[in-house]
């Protein structure tokens, strides 16, 4: 099967050579030259001791106009999923369940979006309409409908947006609605201030109930000399929900910067509707919490730098420690080496030393990157988490130890090809994991 993918990729990227056209003339035109995106097909093999899974993936991100000029732009991006050894509705346990696999099909579609844009006053108007990311949320909302953007003056922004919330996993949007507005003012279009207030309504109606949303978010950001603060407190249902700050100091000269941040949780947060926070239906209650990170990296020239961190989650109002909500400390310390011994090399180790309610350690990990040719990049590393949360699945894993080596080819300037092996041994078992891939952008 593997074999076959990559004389696969590798036709596609090498077809036989047909009848060149006739040149087309410099001043001829298609509708199709403003259109721009990537495709991405990824085979995925994971095996443990006692079973296998093996899927297919494509990507596509499309884009279409430029906003500055175009009257009419839009984009799209969609996946297609294929289970290729129909491995589904297994009984008993199985490590690679997903819910595609409780589809009839062995294929399965996202569509993630696709709008228009119509800009008929520049930059001072956008009219929206499709399925969108409202980019108005850090949280990142799913919708399906319209949205309308204006600008008055230079100073002030406003936003107000309707449609149906966008879940992948509910067969029907009946009776489901979501709206909202933001305002945003800049008090010196030229600075680094800016003042924002959103609201987002939504109902939701799925497998854990029906949810009616309000959400209430207040943000600023300043800026001064080389510093840099952010802060963003929101309420949900009328009680305060969390509460950001985060201040970012930058030397360029120095090659140095820092960045500290908190994060407060007030209240247990609970199964939400799904735009607003989708991993909410799984983590189920998210016990308060307060998070303090800090992170730094400093350069010295261009062949070597260090980045330390520190992070340290509490629980806060009596917490219980549960699934996807733990109490530990880490601090890291990362030097990084290019160029050395040879052009191309790089060289990263991490130290890290993990504290949590159950226990105290330290680990080692590092990257090394070696190129092997113009076009040739091999890749290898190791690191170590202490919970780690798998991508596919939703499942923390903890006590995570990952061995990865790599290869990737840029065939040309826009297209290459890539492999991947990982080993990846947890508190479960052992994981092992090959991923081949073909990027093409145009």
């Amino acid at each position: 099967m593997i074999t076959a993918l990559v004389f696969f990729l590798c036709v596609q990227e090498n077809p036989a050579s047909p009848p060149l056209p006739p040149p087309v003339p410099p001043d001829s035109t298609s509708f199709l030259d403003p259109m721009h995106g990537t495709l991405r097909a990824s085979y995925r093999y994971r095996a443990t001791s006692g079973a296998s899974d093996s899927d297919l993936y494509e990507f596509l991100t499309l884009s279409y106009g430029n906003p500055l000029k175009d009257l009419v732009t839009g984009g799209l991006s969609a996946r297609l999923a294929e289970d290729t050894d129909g491995n589904r509705n297994v009984q008993g346990y199985y490590p690679y369940t997903s819910l595609d696999d409780r589809y009839r099909s062995f294929a399965t579609q996202r569509l993630y979006t696709a709008y228009l844009d119509v800009h008929p006053d520049e930059e001072r108007l956008l009219l929206r309409g499709g399925r969108q990311i409202l980019d108005e949320f850090p949280e990142a909302v799913p919708m399906d409908g319209g949205l309308v953007r204006y600008r008055a003056g230079a100073a002030v922004s406003l936003s107000v947006f309707g449609g149906l919330p966008d879940n992948p996993y509910e067969p029907s949007p009946q009776g489901d609605s979501m709206y909202g507005a933001s305002a945003e003012w800049l008090p010196d279009p030229g600075g680094r201030g800016r003042y924002r207030v959103e609201y987002l309504h939504i109902r939701d109606e799925n497998l854990f109930g029906l949810h009616k949303d309000n959400l209430v978010g207040l943000s600023v950001d300043e800026g001064s000399g080389p510093f840099t603060f952010h802060a963003r407190y929101t309420l949900l249902e009328g009680e305060s929900r969390d509460l950001v700050a985060r201040v970012t100091a930058t030397d360029p000269e120095a090659e140095f910067q820092v960045q500290v941040q908190g994060t407060y949780v007030f209240h247990q947060i609970q199964a939400l509707s799904y735009p607003l926070d989708p991993y909410a239906s799984f983590m189920m209650n998210l016990e308060p919490y307060v998070d303090l990170s800090a992170n730094a990296s400093k350069s010295f020239g261009n062949d070597f730098s260090i980045d330390a961190l520190f992070t340290s989650r509490q629980l806060v109002r009596a917490g219980v420690e549960t699934t996807y909500n733990h109490e530990f400390k880490r601090v890291e310390l990362a030097p990084s080496l290019r160029n050395c011994p040879s052009d191309g090399v790089s060289i990263r180790l991490t130290w890290d030393h993990w504290n949590s309610s159950a226990t105290s350690f330290w680990t080692l990990g590092g990257d090394l990157s070696i190129p092997l040719h113009r076009d040739l990049l091999l890749s290898a590393g190791t690191s170590y988490a202490l919970y780690s949360i798998d991508a596919f699945t939703g499942e923390e894993h903890d006590r995570v130890r990952m061995y990865t080596i790599g290869l990737k080819w840029q065939t040309n300037r826009t297209s290459s090809i890539d492999a991947r092996f990982t080993l990846e041994e947890n508190a479960i078992g052992s994981f092992r994991i090959l991923e081949i891939g073909f990027r093409h952008a145009f």
